[in-house]
């Protein structure tokens, strides 16, 4: 039944992508988040029937539908493309919105922020344009923000529920601007949104931590310049577990050699080299090169670990 309904939305979204979503988008092979807004910025609105809103109530359907596309369309391409003076003009006349409607209607089926975008699209301008109108979201203040600087990514189908960066896939769960910022090395942006309050310790799932996920030196010693104690206190001092999970062997690396984090230390039992080679991940692989760069770096070979690099060997992937 669940993979029928994969097939059905495949058809669908392929009428409105000419192909694209069949041709270039497998369940387990998502597309980047630039090929999939510039896919977006390529549909005919004028095929577009239903757009999905917060609730049922709120969808747009027929001609509404039709031009709220046209008007996120233009949204979007203002942001990506950098274009301060037609984002400027859509916001004068409130033709601005928060998140778009018809980028999660379709594939992908995740919401992306007017932030998010123009850190996909490296748009500065647009960005700290934005910015100017981002913070926490509080009620009680007068004039309250056009934008919420922690929203998240959200999935509908955990199956399309990622997207690709450097030939990984990663997971949408509890991705938000900063991630994103961290992940594709955006320094300038990531230290603006860290200083206007961007959330970066989100204790629901450290999984997701785009800084350790994707983050390079750089962004590392940003975010420490920020905050020092992130290094001891992220997901409960078991920070090179993540990176180990995630594959990130400059992280591996700096961390075990400049910051003289302890590479067999344990969480849940598991040392770091345990956790790269289990393939405990979003792909379900292990990770070969942070197996490797921890062992290079002096981590302990277990007998079950020794075992698993053998095997590891004889099918000619070590």
């Amino acid at each position: 039944m669940f993979f029928r309904a994969i097939l059905l939305l495949s058809i669908f979204s392929s009428l409105l992508f000419g192909g694209w979503f069949i041709d270039k988008w497998e369940a387990h092979f998502p597309p980047t988040l630039d090929q999939s807004i510039e896919a977006l910025l390529k549909v005919d609105c004028q095929k577009v029937k239903q757009l999905r809103g917060l609730t049922a109530n709120l969808a747009f359907k027929g001609e509404k539908a039709v031009e709220r596309c046209f008007q996120e369309q233009k949204f979007l391409r203002a942001i990506f493309e950098n274009d301060v003076q037609t984002y400027r003009y859509m916001l004068a006349t409130n033709e601005h919105t928060p998140y778009f409607l018809f980028f999660s209607t379709y594939a992908p089926r995740f919401e992306i922020t007017p932030l998010m975008v123009a850190i996909v699209g490296n748009a500065q301008d647009t960005f700290n344009e934005i910015l100017q109108e981002s913070g926490k979201i509080d009620f009680l203040k007068r004039k309250p923000l056009l934008y919420n600087i922690n929203s998240e990514m959200y999935d509908d189908y955990k199956a399309l529920g990622g997207f690709r960066l450097r030939n990984q896939i990663y997971d949408v769960k509890c991705v938000k601007a900063l991630d994103l910022a961290a992940m594709y090395h955006r320094y300038e942006m990531f230290e603006s949104l860290l200083k206007r309050g961007a959330e970066y310790r989100d204790s629901r799932c450290p999984q997701n931590n785009g800084i350790v996920a994707f983050g390079d030196i750089s962004i590392f010693e940003l975010m420490l310049a920020f905050d020092p104690s992130f290094l001891y206190d992220f997901a409960g001092g078991h920070i090179l577990h993540y990176a180990a999970r995630d594959n990130n062997v400059e992280l591996i690396e700096y961390l075990v050699k400049d910051k003289g984090v302890p590479i067999d230390s344990l969480k849940a039992a598991e040392t770091s080299l345990d956790v790269a080679l289990s393939g405990k991940n979003i792909e379900h692989k292990v990770r070969i090169e942070a197996a490797k760069k921890l062992i290079e770096l002096g981590a302990k070979v277990s007998e079950g670990n020794q075992r698993r690099i053998q095997k590891l060997i004889k099918q000619g992937v070590w």
